[in-house]
């Protein structure tokens, strides 16, 4: 998949941008499969949980936080992936 110039390959569990392949942890690289699965799409800050951790979010919510600031960090493209402010999240403009 490919989101401007950000490549997702979801089978092969990688993420490059602008053809640098970018290190991503576990979660990390779920959350951005979760997201790229429906570019420009918004996605609850709940689907997210549900999808990524499942059962286990009630004791993470804040680990959401944290692991989408490491992914904005780690992707260098400010906008990208953009908080839709009392909802969630969209991957793309």
């Amino acid at each position: 998949m490919e989101i401007e110039d950000l490549r997702v390959d979801l089978a092969g569990r990688r993420a490059a941008v602008a053809g640098a392949e970018v290190p991503l942890t576990a979660k990390e690289f779920d959350i951005l499969a979760a997201l790229a699965r429906r570019p420009g799409a918004a996605v609850s800050r709940q689907q997210l949980l549900d999808e990524v951790w499942g059962d286990a979010y009630l004791a993470v919510s804040r680990s959401l936080d944290v692991h989408l600031a490491s992914l904005r960090n780690k992707l260098g493209r400010p906008g990208l992936l953009a908080t839709i402010r009392g909802f969630g999240y969209r991957l793309g403009r």
